[in-house]
């Protein structure tokens, strides 16, 4: 590991960022002027590494930010290190980072180191850099200015101090201070337990003796609440006996009242029938004004889409009638241009024959003349060579030149000739592919068309298909609104009918049923694992029997809160279904009745009239008789009130009548019971509202998928169109493509043919050469053999004026050729021009409007919105049909509404009277009624007094013979005894328990504090024992690094320690007496100081203390105590700032040589003002001072030089 680089910002003088960068692992030296920031530059290093910069104040964080003027003052500074991990030491981990980052960040307000770029603690970096090598125990890696000095001046026990600290001996004393804490702590705590210990073994006896007063009043407690008991209940018999007597006395007021009750349940039933007649009534008058309102706004809106198909309809047929007009006149234009166009056509042919004959005639005169002024030049050539060559051997030369010249210029010509003629050759086979690739594009054209003419069919019923879904989507929207509204309906009713059932079941059985079902539902979800629990759960009692209505008050008297409990197969189904409402948290009450623990107990009725069993009048699945025997096995349904109480007498079973008064043994339950609060009933009203609203929401579902299916066939149908659309547009841009290239067709054939004919004319034209040149060389070979002369004969001047005499009429006849070839292209390109420009295109554009389809488009049109008018109408006049019906109902349902309310109105007059004669009653009634109720309040009064005395324990014999007067005597006697024990503890006997514990507690606390103080007492000793030998081996090693590195700074000299103890130490030196000791223990007080022996010599010179030597080798002593230092604690990287300041040339050289030698394993980094540290160094940095800002930067060795040797002039 060692220094990478150095990045500084803003930290003293170095007020813009400076980066050092590629430190050499080995010796670097820093040069510079005095006052450059050669010493800033050495504080950033140590800024970020030691601990002197420590716990600053804002001030002091503030004194150490450059102070630049205030326009560039940042008002914050940083220092970053990056350590490099060498190869030699990042081998032994392969996930560690080759580099880490060290940065320090100040302001006034904030401290902040960083770690490889993430905000770390002074403590995390402190323990990053000790796992390096840079321990906070040895900080002599960092050598400042002064500090050899320091040691140069330092007393023994200074130097002890010294050794105390890169020993470690810190860190021990730190340790057994912790332990001696604790240990006084647990001192401490054994002194409080002790004191806790004896307060409460003085409450254990305290609670001893309150423990045996507690006995003593809890035997008197029982007697008293027997007592209690006995009078309580013979008061009771009393008050029972009083009250049979009075039983049969108001036996006639009780049958007038029933007959007068019988009167008002009718009444109610009747009311409460016309109730629910009227509020179905007004349900469906309100559903049928909704629906008349639904119709309304339905019918306007068919309205007005028939108006806009009327209208749309309507200018269909005048675009209609239009377009026809438009295709008649453009049908007259086409039949015209066409008749023009083939006269023109006719016409074009003819010229175009006679411009080629023309042109045929053209070339041959030109030949012809060419020809005769060849003759005619070949002639007066023979007099010009004549004139031209003395010799005929000069004439036959040049002969022989020109005829050379002339073949050559033949085969050049033919070679011409025949590429002329391939090219002529090519031009013609296109101009035959021009014509048959224009069959071939009317074909297509015409393919095109009838591609077009079916996809324009296709996209015409793709269209039909979509309107007639989309006209289904609207209908079952319409339907799923109507249903939607007529299911919140239903849920409103059964949220109000909920309500009601919560209220005469409780609250928790009714949510105990709705967890249960939603665990049902859970367990289908999950699949075939848990099918044997939803198979084994069979529903509740109350839905798994049938009976007539007149018997629910009697069912549900006897059955109670029965009617709701759970039937299952077996308890293992009900445990399931507890364990998954537990764990889902669902609320609720749910009991359950497995049939696996239920036995079957049929019970034997008696054969009376009188009576029937109630269970013979119920119907249920017989796998469920078990549930209903044990619910109603041991009940008879009676007619009368005084039947039930006969038949409960003589039978011993429960008896029930049809209003719901129950007779048991000796007591007598029922009263008056309102038609709506019939459980049965308003369960069975609950079921149907769910029944009804689950159908609504299957037809709700029905007619989501059926809508579903039409989007999804809509969408698939919008595609489609779309698709088909695009393949239209593709087609007419096709078609519209071939058209132009057809439309084309005649100027390309044009081009193509002058193209033909330029060639043509270019071979004729060669030929003619071809022929002249080889003329011309038949007529040089004659010359070549013939005689050489000067003149012209006879003959050859006849010949001469007669080929000009026919070379003069050729050239005539030409002329006159080429005026008539002007005069033939002239009509030609006038006609085409015609043709081409005017008359194809307008014919073009006819057929391309004629064949367009509109009309057919429209008739298409037309049809769609006639059939779309149609069905308007028809739905239309159904809406109006439905609607008349539904005014009819309105009417009706409105007269029957006030027809009901006529007669709830009567119904509840006589109710009313009814009401009126129950309340008033009978006088002596009343006082009948008041006498038998202060007895049924005195009996339950005993009833409670008995029910609060508890569990009593058995009841002496001799008690329950006497009677009450000695009773109430007995019952005072006791009383005044418990009264002597008022003030007795009655928890005596569990507090004692609980202090006992808290005792045992304790003296188990006593014992484990005791053998950690054991355990302390041992870790203090053994800590001390290592802390002596830390520092015995301490010293030895520095002692022995001392005396080595003295004698390689001083080959002739040696040096050593000494180890000053108390008994040792010479207290004449003035100082010993006056040092004031740390405090430590014994073993380290004997330690006082340590004592540097050095000799220079070494020739049997005597040991010289510090004090004794000169300015210089006190240098070299300090440093060589230094370097042992170092060599004792090796960091991987050194930092000296003028170390070397007080030695001399020969001893800085030596310095120099120890350091190159240390620095194979350690890097340094010193800061010198002399030659000889440079010349052992690896890298040279020079600091210089500018605009008051320091700038440091890497220099050569010998700008290095030159940087102390201007240091040394100007200091």
């Amino acid at each position: 590991m060692y220094l990478k680089e150095i990045i500084i910002n803003g930290f003293k003088s170095y007020k813009l960022q400076t980066v050092v960068k590629d430190l050499d692992p080995k010796h670097n030296v820093v040069v510079g002027r005095n006052g450059s920031g050669k010493s800033n530059f050495f504080s950033a290093i140590e800024f970020v590494l030691s601990d002197e910069y420590n716990n600053l104040r804002p001030a002091q964080r503030v004194g150490l930010i450059n102070k630049g003027p205030s326009k560039t003052r940042s008002g914050s500074a940083f220092v970053e290190i990056v350590l490099h991990q060498s190869s030699s030491t990042s081998h032994n981990s392969t996930s560690a980072q080759s580099e880490l980052r060290i940065r320090r960040t100040i302001s006034a307000t904030k401290d902040q180191y960083t770690l490889n770029g993430r905000n770390a603690t002074r403590k995390e970096v402190e323990e990053v850099l000790e796992s390096v090598g840079l321990s906070s125990c040895n900080p002599y890696y960092i050598v400042k200015q002064g500090k050899v000095n320091q040691f140069t001046t330092a007393r023994p026990r200074q130097l002890l101090q010294l050794l105390f600290e890169i020993g470690g001996i810190r860190v021990y004393n730190e340790k057994l201070k912790e332990i001696l804490r604790l240990w006084q702590d647990a001192d401490k705590a054994l002194q409080q337990i002790y004191t806790e210990r004896s307060s409460i073994a003085k409450r254990l006896e305290q609670l001893s003796t309150e423990q045996k007063e507690q006995k003593k009043h809890e035997q008197l407690e029982k007697k008293h609440r027997i007592l209690q008991f006995i009078v309580l209940e013979k008061k009771q018999q009393s008050a029972r006996q009083a009250l049979d007597a009075l039983g049969q006395a108001g036996q006639q007021w009780k049958e007038k009242q029933s007959k007068l009750l019988e009167q008002k349940k009718e009444a109610l039933h009747r009311a409460n029938d016309l109730k629910q007649a009227h509020k179905h009534n007004e349900k469906e008058l309100a559903n049928a004004l909704q629906q008349k309102s639904n119709l309304a706004e339905e019918y306007l809106r068919l309205d007005r889409q028939k108006t806009v198909v009327d209208l749309k309809l309507e200018d269909l047929h005048k675009e209609l009638r239009r377009e026809v007009k438009i295709q008649e006149s453009d049908q007259g234009l086409l039949e015209k241009h066409n008749e023009e166009i083939g006269t023109l056509q006719a016409k074009l042919e003819a010229v175009s024959r006679e411009c080629s004959n023309v042109k045929e005639r053209q070339h041959a005169l030109e030949a012809e003349l060419l020809k005769k002024k060849q003759l005619r030049n070949e002639r007066l050539n023979k007099v010009r060579r004549g004139q031209q060559f003395s010799t005929r051997e000069e004439r036959d030369a040049f002969l022989q030149q020109e005829i050379v010249a002339v073949s050559k210029q033949l085969e050049r010509e033919m070679k011409t000739l025949e590429e002329l003629r391939k090219e002529h050759m090519m031009l013609s086979n296109d101009l035959d592919g021009e014509k048959q690739q224009n069959e071939r594009d009317r074909a297509d054209l015409k393919q095109l068309t009838e591609k077009e003419q079916m996809c324009h069919t296709n996209l015409t019923r793709i269209s039909t298909r979509l309107q007639e879904a989309k006209v289904v989507l609207h209908e079952f929207s319409a339907n799923e609104t109507h249903k939607k509204l007529e299911l919140n309906r239903y849920k409103a009713e059964k949220s109000d009918q909920e309500q009601a059932v919560r209220r005469l079941i409780g609250a928790g059985t009714f949510h105990g049923a709705k967890s249960v079902r939603t665990a049902l539902r859970m367990l289908e979800a999950q699949g075939t694992d848990s099918c044997h629990v939803v198979q084994g759960y069979h529903g509740r009692v109350l839905e798994l029997l049938q009976c007539d209505d007149r018997l629910h008050p009697a069912v549900e008297t006897i059955a109670a809160g029965k009617l709701f409990h759970h039937v299952v197969e077996t308890d293992a189904v009900a445990n399931a279904l507890i364990a998954l409402c537990t764990k889902h948290k669902l609320p609720g009450e749910y009991n359950f009745m497995p049939l696996n623990r239920l036995v079957l107990k049929r019970q034997q009725y008696p054969e009376d009239d009188s009576v029937t069993p109630l269970i013979s009048m119920l119907t249920f699945d017989a796998r469920y008789e078990a549930v209903f025997q044990h619910i109603f096995g041991k009940t008879l349904l009676c007619d009368t009130m005084e039947t039930a109480v006969r038949a409960t007498r003589q039978y011993s079973l429960n008896c029930v009548t049809y209003d719901g008064d129950m007779v048991r043994s000796g007591v007598l339950s029922g009263g008056y019971r309102a038609p709506t609060s019939s459980k049965i009933h308003q369960q069975r009203l609950l079921n149907d509202l769910c029944t009804k609203i689950n159908q609504l929401n299957q037809g709700l579902h029905r007619i989501v998928e059926d809508a579903s299916k039409t989007v999804t066939l809509i969408n698939s149908l919008e595609t489609e169109q779309t698709a088909q659309e695009r393949t239209l547009e593709r087609l007419r841009q096709s078609e519209k493509s071939l058209k132009d290239h057809i439309r084309a067709f005649p100027e390309r054939y044009r081009q193509r043919e002058e193209r033909c004919a330029e060639k043509e004319s270019k071979i004729r034209t060669l030929e003619t050469e071809l022929e002249l040149l080889a003329a011309k060389k038949d007529s040089l070979k004659r010359e070549f053999s013939t005689q050489f002369i000067c003149v012209l004969s006879e003959e050859d001047i006849r010949v001469i004026e007669q080929l000009d005499a026919e070379i003069r009429a050729l050239e005539k006849e030409k002329h006159d050729a080429f005026n008539s070839q002007l005069q033939t292209n002239q009509a030609k390109t006038k006609i085409e021009n015609r043709l081409n420009t005017i008359l194809i295109p307008k014919r073009d554009a006819l057929i391309d409007s004629l064949g367009r389809m509109k009309c057919k488009e429209l008739k298409e049109q037309v049809l769609q919105c006639k059939t779309d008018q149609d069905t308007l109408t028809a739905k239309i006049n159904a809406l109006q049909q439905k609607a008349k019906s539904n005014e009819q109902f309105i009417v009706m349902a409105t007269e029957k509404g006030r027809q009901l309310a006529s007669k709830l109105e009567r119904v509840m007059d006589k109710l009313k009277t009814i009401e009126e004669s129950i309340t008033i009653g009978d006088p002596k009634q009343l006082l009948h009624e008041a006498r038998k109720r202060d007895l049924e309040n005195e009996i339950g009064e005993y009833a409670k007094q008995i029910g609060a005395l508890g569990v009593l324990p058995a009841v002496d014999r001799v008690y329950s013979t006497m009677d009450l007067p000695k009773l109430l005597k007995e019952l005072d006697k006791t009383g005044k005894q418990m009264s002597k024990f008022s003030c007795v503890n009655k928890t005596a006997n569990d507090t004692y328990m609980k202090v006992s514990q808290e005792l045992k507690s304790i003296d188990r606390k006593l014992k484990q504090l005791e053998e950690s103080r054991k355990l302390q007492q041992a870790s203090i000793q053994q800590l001390r024992e290592q802390r002596a030998d830390s520092l015995e081996r301490t010293f030895a090693d520095v002692n022995r690094n001392f005396g080595e590195i003295f004698t390689k700074l001083v080959p002739s000299g040696s040096g050593k320690l000494n180890l000053q103890t108390a008994k040792t130490a010479d207290n004449g030196e003035g100082e010993m007496h006056e040092l004031q000791l740390a405090p430590l223990d014994s073993e380290m007080e004997q330690y006082v100081g340590i004592q540097l022996h050095v000799s220079f010599s070494g020739k049997g010179e005597q040991m010289r203390e510090m004090n004794a030597l000169s300015g210089g080798q006190k240098t070299l002593v300090a440093i060589a105590l230094l370097f042992a230092i170092q060599r004792n604690k090796p960091a991987p990287f050194y930092l000296f700032d003028e170390i070397d300041q007080a030695l001399d040339g020969h001893h800085r050289e030596v310095i120099a040589n120890e350091i190159a030698v240390l620095s194979a394993n350690s890097q340094f980094i010193t800061v010198t003002f002399r030659r000889e540290l440079l010349n052992q160094a690896d890298k040279y940095l020079g600091v210089r001072y500018r605009n008051n800002m320091s700038f440091i930067d890497e220099v050569t060795k010998q700008e290095a030089y030159d940087f102390i040797v201007d240091s040394t002039i100007h200091s």
